[in-house]
């Protein structure tokens, strides 16, 4: 199965970063040359220059992983520079042990071994670099960019993550929202109905239990079963009802598969607690709710709707209310640009209608 590379962590994608400059300088680069190079014997002579580059490679390692670090890294220029020349003897020292560890090496090729012995590794009397220091620079500089951007994957991690606790203390300050004004509404009709010695209080009670046990706990997921945000609902509902004579104000109702999906908890309730505010604690003769959650493979929909009061109905209130900004700003940070708000404010309906789209 294919991996995106988005997907990996800053530490994965350094490393695949940092593989693909190694095999470059101490495989690819040097084999290439190597062809360019003898005439005769071409793949067995760069096979042995191949040998050479890759038993250098411990001090380039070095160069990028703890000599940047510890000097540019920690913003030590002045003793980056101070060290450069002791570094710079150090990679030609490593350059003539490769070659001399080669030239001792009996499965390299006998003629490339007879090559690089010109090379005399341990004679220091006709200079210390047996190669070009421009090479050398440029292999260091490549190793340079190398740390750059194994810094730019970490730099983008920790500022993604520092994004991602904004977002999770914007969320839970919005959550926090909800739970104070749920709260105060069921207390409210809690009292209601003790004042009048109503037989209803200890089923409310029992179901505000439930309820209360869910939104104190359940809900501290980031995502739960869509199932039981449904039952949660229901039981909402039901501590509605026993509020009224009539039971048939409230209509809920789900299509579907609900049992694979899970969602954030509680994002719909503050749209429910708009149509209960707006309607059934108003004193109108014509109370209706209709509420309806649809899935299907692909989105999850769900549908509130209320009748409007009279005076209602002359100004628009799209944008007013705790609940309707509430479920905005939530589906903007959990949801981008896989959701749709539509809000559609009638003469005599008010409609409010959330369409997320699943495994994007």
């Amino acid at each position: 199965m294919l991996i995106s590379f988005e997907n990996l962590n800053y530490k994965q994608k350094g490393n695949i970063a940092e593989l693909l400059y190694l095999s470059i300088i101490g495989i690819l680069s040097p084999f290439a040359v190597g062809l360019q190079t003898w005439s005769q014997d071409k793949i067995p002579n760069s096979l042995g220059y191949v040998t050479v580059s890759i038993l250098q490679l411990p001090v380039i390692i070095l160069f990028y992983r703890l000599y940047l670090p510890h000097t540019v890294g920690k913003k030590r220029y002045l003793l980056f520079f101070a060290l450069m020349p002791f570094y710079i003897a150090l990679y030609g020292l490593s350059e003539r042990l490769g070659i001399g560890a080669v030239m001792a090496m009996p499965f390299i090729f006998e003629a490339y071994r007879e090559n690089i012995s010109g090379a005399r590794p341990w004679d220091f009397t006709q200079g210390y670099f047996n190669t070009n220091i421009g090479y050398t620079f440029l292999i260091l500089l490549a190793g340079s960019s190398l740390y750059v951007i194994k810094l730019l994957f970490k730099n983008q991690h920790l500022l993604s993550s520092l994004e991602m606790e904004k977002l999770k203390i914007e969320l839970n300050q919005l959550k926090s929202q909800v739970h104070p004004h749920f709260f105060f509404n069921t207390i409210n009709n809690l009292y209601s109905l003790s004042v009048q010695n109503s037989p209803k209080t200890p089923l409310m009670i029992n179901d505000l239990s439930g309820i209360m046990r869910y939104m104190l706990y359940d809900t501290s997921r980031e995502k739960v079963p869509l199932r039981q945000e449904v039952d949660f609902i229901k039981s909402y509902i039901s501590l509605e009802n026993l509020r009224h004579t009539q039971t048939d104000i409230i209509s809920f109702e789900t299509q579907g598969n609900i049992d694979q999906v899970e969602i954030e908890p509680l994002l719909f309730l503050p749209l429910i607690e708009n149509t209960f505010k707006h309607t059934v604690h108003q004193d109108i003769s014509d109370k209706w709710v209709k509420l309806v959650l649809t899935v299907d493979d692909d989105e999850l929909i769900f549908q509130a709707s209320n009748p409007k009061l009279q005076e209602d109905r002359s100004f628009k209130r799209t944008q007013s209310g705790i609940g309707l900004v509430n479920v905005r700003k939530r589906l903007n940070l959990l949801y981008p640009d896989s959701h749709e708000l539509l809000i559609y404010d009638e003469n005599d309906t008010f409609t409010v209608n959330i369409t997320i789209r699943l495994n994007v």
